[in-house]
Protein backbone atom coordinates (compact mmCIF):
# COMPACT_ATOMS: atom_id res chain seq x y z
CA UNK A 1 0.00 0.00 0.00
CA UNK A 2 1.39 2.74 -0.79
CA UNK A 3 1.48 6.15 1.04
CA UNK A 4 -0.04 9.06 -1.27
CA UNK A 5 -1.51 12.30 -1.22
CA UNK A 6 -4.97 10.98 -0.30
CA UNK A 7 -3.75 9.33 2.27
CA UNK A 8 -2.27 12.14 3.55
CA UNK A 9 -5.07 14.73 3.15
CA UNK A 10 -7.58 12.05 5.20
CA UNK A 11 -4.93 12.19 7.93
CA UNK A 12 -5.02 16.10 8.20
CA UNK A 13 -8.84 16.66 7.50
CA UNK A 14 -9.04 13.51 10.74
CA UNK A 15 -6.70 15.34 12.52
CA UNK A 16 -8.38 19.06 12.00
CA UNK A 17 -11.63 16.95 12.77
CA UNK A 18 -10.13 15.71 15.85
CA UNK A 19 -8.50 18.82 17.30
CA UNK A 20 -12.34 20.69 16.31
CA UNK A 21 -14.23 18.33 18.35
CA UNK A 22 -11.69 18.55 21.13
CA UNK A 23 -11.97 22.19 21.20
CA UNK A 24 -15.40 23.33 20.39
CA UNK A 25 -17.59 19.99 20.85
CA UNK A 26 -15.82 18.36 23.82
CA UNK A 27 -15.67 20.76 26.49
CA UNK A 28 -19.61 21.35 26.55
CA UNK A 29 -20.06 17.89 26.54
CA UNK A 30 -18.28 16.88 29.29
CA UNK A 31 -19.97 19.37 30.97
CA UNK A 32 -23.02 18.50 30.01
CA UNK A 33 -22.32 15.23 31.26
CA UNK A 34 -20.74 16.43 34.59
CA UNK A 35 -23.54 18.30 34.79
CA UNK A 36 -26.13 15.13 34.86
CA UNK A 37 -23.56 13.69 37.05
CA UNK A 38 -24.08 16.55 39.56
CA UNK A 39 -27.65 16.42 39.41
CA UNK A 40 -27.87 12.70 40.14
CA UNK A 41 -25.38 12.64 42.64
CA UNK A 42 -27.64 15.48 43.89
CA UNK A 43 -30.30 13.26 43.55
CA UNK A 44 -29.40 10.47 45.45
CA UNK A 45 -28.05 12.52 48.39
CA UNK A 46 -31.52 14.02 48.64
CA UNK A 47 -33.24 11.01 48.47
CA UNK A 48 -31.06 9.36 51.25
CA UNK A 49 -32.01 12.52 53.36
CA UNK A 50 -35.34 12.09 52.86
CA UNK A 51 -34.98 8.32 53.33
CA UNK A 52 -33.34 9.36 56.72
CA UNK A 53 -36.05 12.33 57.96
CA UNK A 54 -38.78 9.92 57.08
CA UNK A 55 -37.20 7.02 59.45
CA UNK A 56 -36.84 10.24 62.27
CA UNK A 57 -40.41 10.95 61.42
CA UNK A 58 -41.34 7.63 61.82
CA UNK A 59 -39.84 7.50 65.05
CA UNK A 60 -40.87 10.55 66.35
CA UNK A 61 -44.74 9.93 65.44
CA UNK A 62 -44.53 6.32 67.23
CA UNK A 63 -43.22 8.09 69.94
CA UNK A 64 -45.93 10.93 69.99
CA UNK A 65 -48.28 8.50 69.59
CA UNK A 66 -47.18 6.05 72.64
CA UNK A 67 -46.97 9.39 74.71
CA UNK A 68 -50.24 10.27 73.37
CA UNK A 69 -51.35 6.92 74.49
CA UNK A 70 -50.60 7.54 77.55
CA UNK A 71 -51.94 10.85 78.04
CA UNK A 72 -54.97 9.57 77.15
CA UNK A 73 -54.93 6.36 79.61
CA UNK A 74 -54.12 9.01 82.58
CA UNK A 75 -56.66 11.26 81.16
CA UNK A 76 -59.34 8.29 81.72
CA UNK A 77 -58.10 7.07 84.60
CA UNK A 78 -58.64 10.29 86.46
CA UNK A 79 -61.66 11.31 84.65
CA UNK A 80 -62.98 7.64 86.11
CA UNK A 81 -61.74 8.47 89.76
CA UNK A 82 -63.63 12.04 89.41
CA UNK A 83 -66.64 10.24 88.44
CA UNK A 84 -66.58 8.19 91.65
CA UNK A 85 -65.55 11.15 93.65
CA UNK A 86 -68.74 12.46 92.20
CA UNK A 87 -70.98 9.55 92.24
CA UNK A 88 -69.62 9.00 96.46
CA UNK A 89 -70.17 12.58 96.73
CA UNK A 90 -74.01 12.32 95.34
CA UNK A 91 -74.42 9.30 97.72
CA UNK A 92 -73.38 11.47 100.65
CA UNK A 93 -75.65 14.20 100.23
CA UNK A 94 -78.71 12.02 99.05
CA UNK A 95 -77.96 10.48 102.61
CA UNK A 96 -77.66 13.81 104.49
CA UNK A 97 -81.19 14.92 102.56
CA UNK A 98 -82.61 11.56 103.22
CA UNK A 99 -81.77 12.35 107.03
CA UNK A 100 -82.60 15.81 106.66
CA UNK A 101 -86.22 14.72 105.25
CA UNK A 102 -86.89 12.17 107.89
CA UNK A 103 -86.19 14.48 110.53
CA UNK A 104 -88.91 16.42 109.03
CA UNK A 105 -91.51 13.58 109.25
CA UNK A 106 -90.00 13.05 112.31
CA UNK A 107 -91.00 15.89 113.77
CA UNK A 108 -94.35 16.79 111.63
CA UNK A 109 -95.61 13.28 112.64
CA UNK A 110 -94.48 14.21 116.40
CA UNK A 111 -96.33 17.40 116.23
CA UNK A 112 -99.66 16.33 114.50
CA UNK A 113 -99.59 13.27 117.36
CA UNK A 114 -99.53 15.96 119.70
CA UNK A 115 -102.09 17.82 118.27
CA UNK A 116 -103.99 14.90 118.18
CA UNK A 117 -103.52 14.16 122.14
CA UNK A 118 -104.57 17.69 122.80
CA UNK A 119 -107.71 16.93 120.51
CA UNK A 120 -108.59 14.08 121.86
CA UNK A 121 -107.87 15.10 125.50
CA UNK A 122 -109.93 17.93 124.86
CA UNK A 123 -113.08 16.00 123.55
CA UNK A 124 -112.56 13.38 126.23
CA UNK A 125 -113.02 16.26 128.89
CA UNK A 126 -116.07 17.56 126.49
CA UNK A 127 -117.18 13.98 126.68
CA UNK A 128 -116.60 13.62 130.74
CA UNK A 129 -118.24 16.86 131.04
CA UNK A 130 -121.47 16.60 129.12
CA UNK A 131 -121.52 13.32 131.01
CA UNK A 132 -121.10 15.01 134.49
CA UNK A 133 -123.66 17.12 132.94
CA UNK A 134 -126.32 14.41 132.58
CA UNK A 135 -125.44 12.53 135.86
CA UNK A 136 -125.83 15.90 137.61
CA UNK A 137 -129.28 15.88 135.97
CA UNK A 138 -130.43 12.67 137.07
CA UNK A 139 -130.89 12.40 140.91
CA UNK A 140 -128.81 10.45 142.08
CA UNK A 141 -127.57 10.21 145.55
CA UNK A 142 -124.29 12.10 145.72
CA UNK A 143 -121.65 9.56 147.02
CA UNK A 144 -122.36 7.91 144.17
CA UNK A 145 -122.36 11.06 141.99
CA UNK A 146 -118.30 11.77 143.84
CA UNK A 147 -118.08 8.06 143.00
CA UNK A 148 -118.28 8.66 139.54
CA UNK A 149 -116.80 11.62 138.88
CA UNK A 150 -113.74 10.56 140.92
CA UNK A 151 -113.90 7.63 138.47
CA UNK A 152 -114.24 9.83 135.03
CA UNK A 153 -111.25 12.12 136.52
CA UNK A 154 -108.99 9.21 137.04
CA UNK A 155 -109.63 7.70 133.58
CA UNK A 156 -108.99 11.10 131.67
CA UNK A 157 -105.52 11.23 133.13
Amino acid sequence: MDINLTLLGEMITFSILVWVMMKYIWPPLMYAIQERQQKITDGIIAAEKSKKDLELADISIHNQLKQADINAAQILSEANQLAIYNIEKGKQKALEEKEKIMMKVKIETEQLMSKANVILQDKTLNLAFIAVEKILKRTINNDIQKELINDLINNIQ
